[in-house]
């Protein structure tokens, strides 16, 4: 897995060139980013759509809380199961299976809008399940793609996974508040819901061949000594804990993962938008053109993750960047500019965007196909644990100390976590 010379180069490992809309003329691919795409805009139309639904129907703040707990914690004590089930079961039936449902759920909840009001207990009652299924669904949204891709195609394929992502981050809040503008707010509830059942169609007419899958097997299988007993084989939560302790790429990447969380939750939707109101006098706007940048360096990152992939010392230079991507962060209140506020975003999302197509294409290929499930989702729960503490810590300490501060002290946190990586010859050489 280490770096090779090739001949006449000095710049790649060998790999070949990676061509970005190749995974785009397969159509297992092609529908599950149509699906998927849709999908992610309905979670966007839904996600502003939601308080309003809860606030029009005569609950206050406390209930929407209420609510948005009781499914982030369903969706967070799923995340194991759902890993298991898509090693156990396939990643593709249970993502399809986990849409159809979350369809029916949704549907559920625009009925109950449109009787008029919801009392607490039904609110609950349809977040929990819905949180249920999220869960379900995310470890096997990331562990499919081997599935349904080209093993050259897996860079392609996650930089135009990233994008997609990027896209209906932007698309999906701001259609939804149109909706929610100019309609009844169950309109917002009704498409997302049509949304899931276009998944569910698209995941039904990926149909991986039997021999792609057992050619990702049987690749997955020759890194599967990697600290784990062949009588193992991974088929138990302990042997894929202990493989993921003893890989220094599976190591490395959860600390990074749920230290950048632990970083970017609380910068971004505390702080940030308290230094845009506070020290750059600029309030929501201000926060929008931040946010803008952070949208644009994502896709902008996505474009160039793969190149990362064909560099010699590829591990080596990702270490580098995620240490930059934490001092581009410090940048942020630098000057007191929101140009230059902007411009830092910018350059930290590109590198986080790169750094990610990096390592989410290294897992793909290195973990075993059998443990990937149970491995993405233990990265899911990394970042799922991260959200509440980044939010209440940065709540907290944000009453008695600038944003300034939190911003370079989460920055300097990334760097930190990264220059760990440093310390691990594997690591390094990926």
């Amino acid at each position: 897995m280490g770096p090779r010379r090739v001949a006449g180069t000095a710049v790649t490992s060998g790999e070949p060139a990676v061509r970005l809309l190749a995974p785009l003329r397969e159509r297992r691919f092609a529908l599950y980013l149509i699906g998927q795409l849709l999908s992610q805009i309905g979670d966007g139309i839904y996600l502003v759509t939601l308080p309003f639904v809860i606030l029009n129907q005569g609950g206050g703040p406390a209930n929407l809380g209420v609510v948005l707990a009781c499914y982030g914690g369903a969706r967070l004590a799923f995340l194991p199961v759902g890993g298991a089930l898509a090693d156990r079961l396939g990643a593709r039936p249970v993502m399809l299976a986990a849409d159809a449902l979350r369809a029916v759920v949704v549907l559920g909840f625009v009925a109950l809008a449109a009787d008029g009001h919801i009392p607490l207990w039904a609110m609950i009652t349809v977040a929990v399940p819905f949180g249920i299924l999220g869960g379900i669904f995310m470890p096997a949204s990331f562990a499919v793609l081997p599935q349904i891709v080209r093993p050259e195609s897996l860079a392609a394929g996650n930089s135009l996974i990233q994008i997609m992502q990027s896209t209906s981050r932007i698309a999906g809040p701001a259609l939804g508040g149109m909706l929610v503008a100019s309609f009844k707010s169950g309109v917002g509830l009704l498409i997302d819901a049509i949304t899931f059942l276009v998944s569910s169609l698209t995941l039904m007419a990926i149909r991986p061949s039997k021999p792609a899958v057992e050619a990702a097997v049987d690749t997955a299988a020759q890194h599967a000594d990697d600290g784990v007993q062949d009588s193992d084989r991974l088929r138990t939560w302990r042997s894929v804990l202990r493989y993921a302790a003893s890989s220094p790429l599976v190591r490395m990447t959860l600390l990074t993962t749920l230290v950048f969380n632990l970083a970017a939750v609380g910068l971004i939707e505390i702080a940030l938008p308290i230094f845009a109101q506070d020290s750059l006098g600029r309030g929501a706007f201000g926060f929008g053109v931040m946010m803008t940048g952070l949208g644009a360096g994502s896709v902008i990152g996505a474009l160039l993750g793969p190149a990362l992939l064909r560099l010699r010392r590829r591990g080596l230079v990702a270490l580098c960047l995620g240490i930059a991507e934490g001092l581009a962060l410090t940048g942020i209140p630098v000057g007191s500019s929101l140009v230059m506020a902007t411009a830092a975003m910018f350059t930290a999302a590109s590198l986080q965007a790169t750094v990610n197509v990096f390592y989410m294409t290294m897992l793909q290929r290195t973990v075993p196909a059998r443990a990937l499930g149970r491995v993405m989702s233990l990265l899911a729960t990394c970042a799922g644990l991260a959200y509440p503490a980044s939010a209440l810590l940065a709540g907290t300490v944000l009453g008695t100390v600038d944003p300034e501060v939190v911003i370079i002290v989460a920055g300097l946190g990334v760097s930190a976590a990264f220059s760990v990586g440093f310390f691990s010859r594997p690591y390094r050489n990926l």
